[in-house]
């Protein structure tokens, strides 16, 4: 990963404000920008000099990672606000951006008591615009994140669901893609909670799976994903345990044809909300528009959802290299719900659907 490369594009954007650096709290944040993992860890991000600041359970290896870097690795011996008070006088920095989305009210208040010297300023989107155009280190590992989970879900033959409660489902699969990840080299951890959700249960978007017994004759919607070092996969098949009557026939079908519409508006230039309104139109069409709802899909890399969706008032443009999910449904309480969810990369020529489990 090229860590000092991806600073750099983000002292680039801070240059245009009125921030002479800025402190990086997010542990997501931390980790993209140099690699340095941990529970406590926090950056100022500056032109003239990074420093990274950890207490003595990390410094050993933060240390490592700042002579291979040429950033300044730090203590915290001192507190948080005490160690920036020091670090901002050294280099002279009075106007200091923050991430008000990841600061708590109280750590924030202390940071400001104890420095009254720094005008504290909301940071930009500086380290997300960057995170949302993936390296092409960044798509390999996303890739055999995906990889790994369509393995575990494929190796599950659809006998293997039933007598299975929603929550031994999820442990199969779990175990099913730590068995592919370890295959490939890799320690698999979920990307989030699975979703199995047997028959009514269907109908709830973000069912928590429990007790329900699968049977024959159910529905079954099932979301999944894996994290390979860091990167994650996100995907939902609908699967129909016995034969299909008319009205899951259709329902299903509907969804699939709202799905292929959003992602045939997904290519560089084009507004995020121009897939979301193709999906809705095609749901729309067919009766069910109260039915759906939620967004149409969500950017994803380091975290499952990052950077802007596919929503109604989206009006963000795609960019070559940024991955969505592209998930319409339909949900009817007493009956169940259908959700189809793929991965998808922007091309500079178009797009790329990256999973390939049959739909």
């Amino acid at each position: 990963m090229m860590f000092s490369q991806r600073r750099r594009k983000v002292i680039r954007q801070l240059a245009k404000s009125r921030a002479q650096a800025m402190l990086v709290s997010s542990p997501v944040n931390v980790e993209y920008l140099t690699g340095f993992k941990s529970s406590n860890g926090f950056i100022l991000l500056g032109p003239a000099q990074t420093v990274v600041l950890t207490d003595p359970r990390y410094e050993t290896a933060l240390k490592a990672l700042a002579a291979a870097q040429g950033f300044t690795a730090a203590g915290l011996k001192k507190g948080l606000a005490k160690e920036i008070g020091t670090w901002c006088r050294k280099l002279g920095i009075r106007r200091l951006a923050y991430e008000a989305g990841h600061l708590t009210a109280s750590m924030f208040s202390s940071l400001r008591k104890k420095n009254r010297s720094v005008k504290w300023m909301p940071a930009g989107n500086w380290i997300m615009n960057v995170r949302m155009i993936k390296e092409p280190e960044e798509l390999s590992l996303m890739r055999t994140a995906i990889a790994v989970a369509q393995k575990a879900f494929m190796s599950i033959a659809r006998k293997d669901w039933i007598g299975l409660k929603e929550w031994e489902a999820v442990e199969l699969l779990e175990g099913r893609m730590r068995h592919y990840a370890g295959r490939a080299g890799f320690r698999a951890t979920p990307s989030f909670e699975a979703i199995v959700a047997a028959g009514e249960n269907a109908a709830v978007p973000h069912h928590s799976p429990g007790t329900t017994r699968i049977r024959e004759g159910m529905l079954l919607k099932v979301d999944w994903g894996v994290k390979i070092a860091g990167y994650c996969s996100d995907t939902t098949r609908t699967l129909f345990l016995g034969t299909p009557d008319a009205r899951f026939r259709k329902i299903y079908g509907t969804v699939l044809r709202a799905q292929l519409a959003a992602i045939r508006a997904l290519k560089p230039g084009a507004q995020a909300k121009q897939a979301d309104l193709a999906a809705r139109r095609a749901i729309e069409r067919a009766g069910y528009g109260n039915a759906f709802t939620h967004g149409t899909g969500h950017q994803i890399g380091m975290q499952v959802h990052e950077g802007f969706g596919l929503a109604k008032a989206a009006k963000e443009r795609m960019k070559p290299g940024m991955i969505f999910t592209v998930e319409p449904g339909i949900y009817l309480p007493g009956w169940g719900g259908v959700r189809i969810e793929d991965m998808v990369l922007i091309t500079p020529a178009g797009h790329e659907v990256m999973t390939s489990v049959p739909k």
